[in-house]
Formats: structure tokens, C-alpha cells, sequence
């Protein structure tokens, strides 16, 4: 049997993604949770994408990820980038802000969309990606 590579959890990453899923539930939001293999990164997608998601790790992850939410451990400030969108990266003492702001993110979108069409999105989100590899195979509902 080959050795794992799996690093040890970082449990204040796990902590801190409970604490945002249980904010944003409280609001009507559904909550996809994937916990990384290999990483201490835990992904969380917001009502199946159509309100992006969130990265919470402790490490800079590959550019060709795109989270529009990112919560790091590893930085003392928090700062925007515009890649092809809008970017968001917290640092951990600013949690309040970065869950106001996923909040505030997914009534944007409520409200561009149309309650009915948003959740026309979140379902279609739902039936194409649910079989797809990584995360939508692995994540779960919390």
C-alpha cells in the first residue's frame, strides 16, 4: 500500500468554514462543503454556484481557480484583485466583512436574476454539474 499524502488538518480552516456556512444558512443560502485531500483548503459553494464561492486555506492557491470569495490565513490584510472578475481576499479578522459581503453577493444576484430565474439557475447548476468530477462529486451538502 503506497504512502498518503494527505497533510495534517488544520482544524481553525474547518472551524472557520462552520462558522460561515452557519451565517449564510441562516439567511436561506444552501451550502456545498468540500474538505481538500491534500491541502488544509475547504471550498464551500453558495445555492449551487449561482452565488459563487469561497476558498478558506491557508496557502495562495492556482491561479486558475476561481473563487470570487477567498479566506486566508496566510495574509494581515485584505485586498481585491481584478483577474477577469472581481477577486475578494479576506484575512481571518475579517470573517464579519467577507460574510456580509457573500450575503450582500447573493441578494445582488436574487435581484439581477429574479427570484424565479435564480432558482431556475441554482437548479440547472444542480442537474448539469451533479456527476461532474472533482468538486460536485465530492462535495456535500451542509
Amino acid at each position: 500500500m503506497g504512502k498518503s499524502h494527505r497533510r495534517p488538518k488544520d482544524e481553525s480552516i474547518r472551524k472557520l468554514a462552520d462558522r460561515i456556512t452557519r451565517a449564510v444558512k441562516a439567511h436561506g443560502i444552501t451550502v456545498q462543503r468540500y474538505d481538500a485531500f491534500t491541502t488544509n483548503s475547504v471550498y464551500l459553494k453558495f445555492d449551487y454556484g449561482v452565488a459563487n464561492s469561497v476558498r478558506i486555506s491557508d496557502h495562495m492557491g492556482k491561479l486558475s481557480r476561481s473563487n470570487r470569495f477567498n479566506l486566508l490565513k496566510n495574509i494581515d490584510h485584505s485586498y481585491v484583485e481584478l483577474d477577469r472578475y472581481l477577486k475578494y481576499f479576506y484575512c481571518t479578522n475579517d470573517l464579519e466583512k467577507l460574510v456580509a459581503d457573500i450575503i450582500q453577493n447573493r441578494k445582488d444576484q436574487v435581484e439581477k436574476y429574479g427570484p424565479r430565474y435564480y432558482d431556475f439557475l441554482m437548479k440547472r447548476n444542480k442537474e448539469a454539474n451533479t456527476d461532474t468530477k472533482g468538486f460536485w462529486s465530492k462535495a456535500r451538502i451542509v
